[in-house]
């Protein structure tokens, strides 16, 4: 003999009361674990500190800001003295490649990130303009750029 079940006539008395209660009871069950699973407070590596590791009274170094650089930009100007190039930076003349080379690596142990603008005039032989964009490659500045004629 085949017994009934007795859940096939319980879907008509199902009312909408009952149904929720468990589905209401869910949804406040996950959003009290997800309120004492959240963290409220910052986390310690992202603040910036400069705490040192040393305990006691030691003597320790204290680490100093480096210098901010008050140039917005160096340009450096190729120009052409009938036989030969002739170099300055910011209007201040240079005789030949290897005092500005000297002066472009004192200026990027300063600041390797201000702006190099090489402005090299229409008569310097263009061997020349790439000897100066080596010099300024090899002193590690970020940024080089060329200006460029209106005309």
């Amino acid at each position: 003999m085949k017994r009934t079940s007795p859940f096939l006539n319980r879907g008509s008395e199902v009312d909408m009361d009952s149904a929720m209660t468990p589905m209401i009871d869910v949804v406040f069950l996950l959003l009290v674990f997800f309120v004492w699973t959240a963290s409220f407070v910052a986390i310690e590596q992202v603040l910036p500190s400069q705490l040192s590791s040393q305990l006691g009274q030691q003597q320790i170094d204290t680490i100093t800001p480096p210098v901010e650089s008050d140039l917005d930009q160096v340009v450096v100007r190729i120009g052409w003295n009938e036989t030969r190039p002739s170099w300055s930076i910011n209007n201040r003349p240079y005789p030949d490649l290897e005092s500005l080379d000297l002066q472009l690596q004192t200026l990027a142990k300063a600041a390797a990130t201000t702006p190099i603008i090489l402005h090299p005039h229409p008569s310097v032989p263009l061997g020349h303009v790439i000897e100066t964009y080596d010099v300024t490659k090899r002193c590690r500045f970020e940024t080089i750029s060329f200006a460029v004629n209106p005309q």
